[in-house]
């Protein structure tokens, strides 16, 4: 893959896979006369690398599918700020808005008010077990549940005994379902750590329980917002022999780590897809009433020791 899917062909294509055995329909039709106007709102902060793909995501599908897009997130997650993001695009009466649920309960009013707007909803990335009940059409994201647990088995399979999960943003609906889905997959004895997101804070709070727990072998990561500083942290301290560090999500960093044997584990759950997605769906819902009947499971892939060579040139080109 040279470059991103940017021709309208494309764009149909992947829409077409969405609905099945729906007939084709030709480009110049399938654009519409008119481009659709989308808002997508996500909580993935600025400082985060998993925001820069998921956004080359919606860019190129609202490239592919005449659609005008905007795309908003906060510079530090801010539910009040979140939510009043969500109202002023309901305001602006879009032809849908592509949004991530990490606090379902802040969330439910405004989302709302934009269905009783007629404006269809898609959730991505969070949010999958209140997506519909919300009245989201569909969801396209991973189960962060059993993503977490099937983490934890894997990390019990490499003979971890004392792991510790490192939530750098609790409360977050998404990010407490891996932690807890990690516990239940290592099969207990596992941690969680709370932090926040400030990568020196991450750091300090890691390190000060490694000195209180000197029998931790085991970090789980929940994102590259941690990983980074946390490989850079146990590089520093040569530590990496007796930790044993895995990650939700992908970075050059946390590839090469990987690729390198420094890393057990990298969990992709290709947010390249659900930026890209979301626009598809609510474009061909738009102009031809067309909606999956199923949500969509964009993760999660184990990119393991074997595979991350492959993957890095991806990353690098935006897209995984």
């Amino acid at each position: 893959m040279q470059k991103r899917l940017k021709n309208l062909s494309l764009g149909l294509m992947a829409g077409a896979c969405l609905v099945g055995g729906s007939s084709a329909v030709n480009a110049q039709d399938a654009g519409g006369s008119e481009p659709l106007d989308i808002i997508a709102i996500t909580h993935i902060v600025a400082a985060d690398p998993f925001g820069a793909v998921l956004k080359n995501g919606f860019e190129d599908a609202a490239e592919a599918m005449n659609v005008n897009m905007r795309y908003q997130s906060p510079a530090q997650y801010d539910t009040a700020q979140m939510q009043r993001m969500i109202e002023q695009a309901v305001a602006a009466s879009p032809d849908g808005i592509a949004l991530t649920i990490p606090d379902p309960s802040a969330f439910a009013g405004p989302i709302q008010e934009a269905i009783d707007s007629g404006i269809p909803v898609v959730a991505l990335n969070s949010g999958e077990t209140v997506a519909h009940d919300l009245g989201a059409l569909a969801y396209v994201g991973q189960s962060e549940y059993r993503s977490g647990k099937l983490a934890g088995e894997h990390m019990k399979e490499a003979g971890v005994e004392h792991p510790v999960c490192v939530n750098f943003a609790p409360g977050q609906a998404q990010l407490d379902a891996r932690c807890s889905g990690f516990e239940e997959g290592f099969g207990g004895g596992s941690t969680q750590l709370s932090t926040t997101q400030d990568p020196t804070e991450i750091t300090n709070a890691v390190f000060a329980y490694l000195n209180s727990n000197p029998d931790t072998d085991g970090i789980m990561s929940l994102g590259s917002l941690s990983t980074d500083p946390l490989l850079a942290m146990l590089r520093d301290q040569n530590a990496l022999e007796q930790i044993s560090l895995a990650t939700f999500d992908l970075s050059p960093q946390t590839l090469e780590a990987v690729r390198d044997g420094d890393m057990l584990f990298a969990i992709d759950q290709q947010q390249y897809l659900q930026g890209y997605l979301p626009v598809v769906m609510l474009s061909l819902y738009n102009r031809y009433g067309l909606m999956p009947t199923t949500d969509v499971q964009t993760g999660p892939n184990f990119i393991t020791q074997d595979d991350a060579s492959q993957v890095i040139e991806l990353t690098d080109q935006g897209f995984r």
